[in-house]
């Protein structure tokens, strides 16, 4: 085979490729998105000694920020999407605490648990065009999702606790299970997103003396995303 040879069929290669895919339906499309999301969490416990968060307390949520790049392969109107999201996550714990000083009287006092991480998150999606028009489509998406926390660079913040020092352990791996909705305008998308937390996001809770609380939430996560698909 001389050299001619060869580059005639380098030349020809991406078309049979192309036309294989026509014939087959099989698409592939990459992209990349960015986005907003809130942590939200499934009835959290904490007991530290006198301060106890639960359902009645309150927990706020703050916007966090995602950058992904993602591959989609398509076949008629189903598709497989893999991502790689990085994301930062805020959020806040306020505790109250009840005591009695020492005229009896009963005092409220406030404290707070602030928390700021930085994750990648691995979903594999599994998603129905059930609108595919050439410059407008619709698509439903569902699959599950492995979140990596990256704990050396927590910022965590304990206000107006009565330990020094207390930080809190986080799992490095947690898993969900996304649903989502998908708006398509020509090269540009929407998507709607919403995480339901499988695992606990959090190992223990430790003081500066090695006192260790137990933890126990589940995190969901709301996120919207715009991106472009090519």
């Amino acid at each position: 085979m001389n050299l001619r040879t060869i580059l005639s069929f380098l030349l020809l290669l991406p078309c049979c490729i192309t036309a294989q895919e026509k014939t087959r339906g099989v698409h592939f499309n990459a992209g990349i998105k960015a986005g907003f999301q809130a942590v939200t969490y499934n009835d959290p416990e904490f007991g530290i000694e006198g301060y106890i968060f639960d359902e009645n307390n309150i927990q706020s949520n703050k916007i966090g920020y995602t950058i992904s790049p993602f591959l989609r392969i398509t076949r008629n109107s189903f598709y497989i999407q893999v991502e790689s999201i990085f994301g930062i996550t805020n959020h806040s714990f306020d505790f109250k605490d009840t005591e009695q000083n020492s005229d009896g009287v009963t005092a409220r006092n406030s404290t707070t648990y602030t928390l700021k991480t930085y994750c990648m998150q691995v979903p594999l999606l599994f998603g129905y065009n059930f609108v595919d028009q050439k410059r407008f489509g619709m698509s439903v998406f569902t699959g599950p999702k492995t979140k990596f926390t990256f704990t050396a660079h927590d910022e965590q913040e304990f206000k107006h606790f009565k330990y020094a020092g207390m930080k809190e352990i986080l799992k490095k791996r947690c898993y969900y299970w996304e649903i989502g909705l998908g708006v398509k305008i020509a090269n540009v998308f929407f998507d709607f997103v919403y995480d339901a937390g499988l695992t606990d996001t959090s190992e223990y809770i430790i003081t500066e003396e090695n006192k260790k609380f137990k933890s126990s939430r589940r995190d969901n996560i709301l996120s919207f995303s715009v991106g472009m698909i090519f």
